[in-house]
């Protein structure tokens, strides 16, 4: 009998998942979501731990597939124990570490998964290591892996602070892990943290209905729901087969970050100034701001040709459409043709534009298109490095926030995913609408805020 098998199940079982640990004064913090997939489709256990005790006060966290981390877990916990034996004290953390960086580089070919190793011993205190897929070995004070971790590195950036305390760090891994579980598929469930010191070790479960909730939602929009769809433009374009440099051979993109928001009474854009084809930077400081008329603007990313295309057609549209009327066109009328253009050529063209701008009639507004959709947000981000700050706007983002509040709101979002975003760089560009004036302002990289650096 021919037997059929889904591609969940050809698959395999996978963690997911999103881990986490950090080191806070006197010791540390290691936790996990709990939800593990195959294929990342079907979810075959909602409630795994993935915070697996190796020896008294030494974890590890696994990501990728269960099944060989289990393994290589289980031999650890083997090889730590006999060690222990023979030395007759407890092992290091360094060479806990150690013994599963070993394993994994030595069957590299054949292993799919990565640990997070954290604990205490009275050598050196609390420490976290990073053994990552392939076996290679770093101690850092603050660490994040998995499929949600992407998702969470902007918020970690800037919310990790070395001196916290026990209570600080237990909500500080808390709130990145429901963050993550917030915008990553594959992540689900409860969180499960260990706190471990020189007194001891202790075990936290948060379910999930007592996990913080974000501060903005998108139920909160005026406009649909729009939580399952992700502005990130980083849109894939085929290489082109010629020989040569990278900048000859591959289209030019923006790169990029771009982002809009809305307070009361306007609205603040913003965006890095890198663009580039392939690895290579052929433009430090391009403005990505580009206006569409005297009171809105589009913040653009994906292909730069098509996006500087798209942004000059509408400009011209609106200006033939405000002399017809008589008046200043609406935001909502720019992004309508921001929308049709991208739709009608959604083929031809890859390019993300967000719109924003103020009008007498519905203030200050801010729309998002993405091939052809569109949808009124408080707030949007998009382009390459957006993934990396999902969780800072989520948590950060409030109702009602002042006209300096969301400049500087911009600013750190843009700073942070220029820190963690290879294809984002140079200096931020940001725009205020308001109904009385349009500001311009530049901001050079030596005098972006700075956050968590290892």
């Amino acid at each position: 009998m021919e037997k059929h098998c889904t591609d969940a199940q050809v698959k395999g079982v996978s963690t997911g998942t999103t881990i986490l640990a950090a080191t806070f004064d006197g010791g540390l913090v290691i936790g996990s979501d709990s939800r593990a997939s195959m294929g990342g489709e079907y979810v075959s256990d909602k409630m795994i731990n993935k915070v697996i005790q190796v020896h008294d006060r030494i974890f590890c966290c696994m990501a990728g597939s269960l099944a060989d981390a289990q393994a290589v877990t289980k031999t650890a916990k083997f090889h730590l124990s006999f060690h222990s034996i023979q030395m007759e004290s407890p092992p290091l953390v360094m060479a806990a570490a150690s013994v599963l960086k070993d394993l994994c580089y030595k069957n590299k070919e054949e292993l799919q998964a990565g640990f997070i190793t954290a604990g205490w011993d009275r050598k050196k205190g609390p420490q976290v290591y990073v053994v990552s897929l392939g076996g290679m070995l770093i101690r850092q004070p603050v660490t994040i892996g998995g499929s949600g971790s992407t998702y969470i590195y902007g918020y970690v950036d800037a919310k990790y602070k070395p001196d916290m305390s026990r209570e600080e760090c237990l909500q500080f891994a808390t709130n990145a892990l429901a963050l993550a579980m917030g915008r990553d598929n594959v992540s689900g469930g409860v969180v499960h943290l260990v706190v471990i010191t020189e007194a001891g070790v202790e075990h936290v479960v948060v379910p999930g209905n007592k996990l913080p909730q974000k501060t903005w939602s998108p139920s909160d929009a005026r406009q649909d729901s729009f939580d399952n769809i992700r502005l990130v433009s980083s849109l894939c374009i085929s290489m082109l087969e010629e020989t040569g440099p990278e900048w000859l051979s591959e289209e030019v993109k923006t790169g990029t970050t771009i982002i809009a928001i809305e307070f009361n009474g306007g609205v603040v854009l913003g965006s890095d100034s890198r663009v580039s084809a392939g690895a290579t930077v052929v433009n430090r400081v391009m403005n990505k701001l580009s206006p569409l008329h005297d009171k809105i603007y589009c913040a653009l990313s994906g292909s730069a040709a098509d996006a500087q295309t798209i942004a000059e057609i509408v400009n011209y549209q609106l200006d033939v459409h405000s002399i017809e009327i008589g008046e200043d066109p609406q935001v909502r009328s720019a992004a309508t043709l921001v929308r049709n253009i991208s739709y009608k050529y959604k083929e031809e063209l890859s390019a993300h534009l967000i719109v924003a701008g103020w009008d007498r009639r519905g203030g200050g507004q801010v729309f998002a298109t993405l091939n052809g959709l569109l949808t009124r947000q408080p707030f949007a981000i998009g382009g390459s490095g957006s993934s990396y700050v999902y969780g800072f706007v989520d948590a950060e983002y409030r109702k009602g926030m002042s006209r300096k509040e969301c400049q500087q709101f911009v600013v750190n979002t843009l700073s942070l995913a220029m820190s963690r975003d290879g294809s984002s760089g140079g200096v931020a560009y940001i725009v205020t609408i308001d109904e009385h004036s349009t500001e311009e302002k530049v901001i050079l990289g030596n005098d972006l805020p700075t956050f968590f650096d290892q």
